[in-house]
């Protein structure tokens, strides 16, 4: 009989680390293929614009048909990086994700009042343990991020076909930089 409890208290140690090894090594293992994957040409620090998804596009997974999405691969071991996301009407959410597919960070065009076409969300993100820097831009917002890496995801609402160029003329000044000292 010690034999065998010894034998499942064996197992039972094993199930235990195998399942604390999963749960620390899935959502990086994600995340990581994910990062790779969206982020375009490996760019880092840099806008990514996809086009309006169609019914074969699989960048996002399940893309909606009425989202344009922006993505920015963030890399912050080097020092903060500057966000600026100019809004567009309905809607326009700027979205941060560390590395460990947590979601830390969410600002929307019509929280504190709203936001008209062409405001800025502007942002500048810090590393883990990071310092709000001195030269923060009027009206930024310091974020911290709890990883050195993750990714920023921008989301606007396609009203009509015809809303694309106003949409992508937007997508095309939204920044995504390393903060200057």
């Amino acid at each position: 009989m010690n034999r065998k409890l010894q034998w499942v208290a064996v197992v039972a140690a094993l199930a235990v680390i195998l399942h604390l090894a999963a749960v620390w090594a899935i959502p990086r293992v994600a995340m990581s293929a994910a990062m790779n994957k969206l982020g375009g040409d490996g760019a880092l620090n840099v806008f990514t614009h996809w086009g309006a998804p169609t019914d074969q596009s699989r960048a996002v997974v399940r893309p909606s048909p009425d989202l344009a999405y922006s993505i920015c691969i963030l890399d912050l071991s080097a020092g903060p990086v500057r966000i600026e996301v100019p809004a567009s009407a309905p809607y326009t959410s700027l979205a941060l994700y560390s590395s460990i597919t947590d979601n830390y960070f969410v600002r929307n065009n019509r929280e504190d009042g709203g936001l008209q076409d062409g405001e800025v969300i502007g942002i500048v993100v810090t590393g883990p343990g990071g310092d709000a820097p001195a030269n923060l831009p009027a009206g930024f917002t310091t974020v911290t991020a709890p990883t050195k890496k993750g990714l920023a995801l921008v989301r606007r609402v396609i009203e009509n076909g015809a809303a694309m160029p106003r949409l992508d003329a937007l997508r095309a000044v939204s920044v995504c930089t390393p903060l200057q000292g």
